[in-house]
């Protein structure tokens, strides 16, 4: 065994990790105060507040659209509900097929499921974007209409390719934004390109509020439609921002209400945080190219880079395991787990990023993805939450190495 400063758990030593990497961000205290002010009074139910400006929801919604500079927000109860709201929108009827990336979270399928709809996968690339030429292909053979890309855990694709298959076959365009807070291509922020694009709040998200979800657009009848979706009644829609009344009342009794709505006390604790997305980005940036600098050239991490118009929000980071077998691989999330860093290899262990383990599809739909199963066969994924800072990085560098010293010459 080649020499190291110290032993590891596993051969008796003591952990030198003394923090915990996966903390979610704690409301801000205005957030909480103006959150137990809202449950204090009962005003918790979103269209309880009389104005526009009273309704901590309402005004959540003109801050979010001003922040990503979209015309409209409608707040809702996840990420999920914004995705199938989006495709009842766009027209999606059961049995439908909708394209989509085959490296995602679950919700992502389940949302198409909800709706009754067929996904279509396409291929990720060995940097975790959307494969844009299998893209191309996957909607020549499908004949499918709609869209539904996902930024999984922050990748971007080649935005000007997969634009150019848009407009090429006049796909309808949902982006699912939920891990690309602050995250752009050629100076654009994610949530632009389409035609609808769906944010999550959930806790790990760079808007946190334990479960919620946002859908922007810049057109007044989808931004309708999904008020109406979400759960609007009756005159409730005057509590949104710059709708069209003749067009609300033309719409009020032809769009069912799925009551997805997103609560006073949600909106209460996300408002505070959309000034600190910059401060929060900064952070992120920091430890991530501190850290990336750290792993560079080590035989055993290969963390690829992004294409050069994409900018990244940074609060997780990917990289492959090489030149390990499938045994060392898995000791090695074992091992560092052990000393406090837990981490997940996205293709292993019932993993919910998974393709092949969303049954819940039926035979027909899982098919064979096999560059997507070679890029997350050792993909580890690791989170870099904002409390932490460059000192962190150093030592979560330095027990990745010695637990792979460990392995490789144990």
């Amino acid at each position: 065994m080649s020499e190291r400063s110290r032993k590891l758990v596993v051969e008796g030593g003591e952990k030198v990790v003394d923090f915990n990497i996966k903390a979610f961000k704690p409301a801000p205290a205005q957030g909480i105060d103006d959150a137990l002010e809202s449950m204090r009074a009962g005003m918790m139910f979103r269209y309880q507040p009389k104005t526009l400006e009273e309704s901590h929801v309402s005004m959540f919604e003109k801050e979010f659209a001003e922040h990503l500079g979209s015309r409209y927000a409608v707040a809702v109860n996840s990420c999920g509900s914004a995705m199938f709201i989006a495709m009842n929108i766009a027209g999606v009827v059961p049995g439908d097929k909708v394209l989509s990336n085959a490296f995602t979270f679950t919700a992502v399928p389940s949302a198409i499921h909800h709706a009754r709809a067929h996904p279509v996968f396409v291929e990720s690339t060995d940097e975790w974007g959307l494969d844009v030429e299998d893209l191309e292909k996957k909607v020549i053979e499908s004949g499918a209409k709609v869209l539904l890309m996902s930024y999984m855990r922050g990748h971007v694709p080649d935005m000007d390719a997969v634009m150019e298959v848009v407009e090429r076959h006049g796909l309808f365009f949902i982006e699912d934004c939920a891990h690309a807070y602050m995250t752009s291509w050629d100076g654009t922020l994610l949530g632009r390109f389409g035609q609808i694009a769906c944010f999550s709040t959930q806790s790990s998200k760079g808007l946190s509020s334990g479960e919620g979800g946002i859908l922007t657009t810049d057109v007044q009848e989808y931004a309708a439609k999904a008020i109406l979706y979400a759960g609007s009644y009756e005159d409730r829609w005057n509590r949104h921002h710059d709708m069209d009344a003749e067009m609300m009342i033309r719409l009020q009794n032809e769009i069912p209400g799925y009551s997805m709505r997103m609560t006073e006390v949600t909106g209460a604790l996300l408002r505070p945080q959309i000034p600190r997305l910059h401060e929060v980005h900064a952070i992120h940036k920091s430890n991530y190219r501190h850290l990336e600098k750290l792993l560079e050239g080590h035989p055993n991490i290969f963390v690829p880079k992004p294409l050069s118009k994409a900018e990244y929000y940074c609060d997780t980071m990917q990289f492959h395991l090489q030149g390990l077998s499938r045994e060392d691989a898995d000791r090695f999330i074992e091992l560092m787990s052990m000393e406090g860093i837990g981490m997940q290899i996205f293709g292993v262990d019932r993993n919910a990023r998974d393709f092949r383990e969303w049954h819940y599809l039926g035979g027909d739909e899982v098919v064979e993805l096999p560059r997507t199963v070679q890029n997350i066969e050792f993909a580890c994924d690791l989170s870099l939450q904002p409390h932490l800072d460059t000192s962190h990085m150093d030592v979560i560098a330095s027990v990745m190495f010695d637990v792979l010293d460990y392995i490789n010459n144990g």
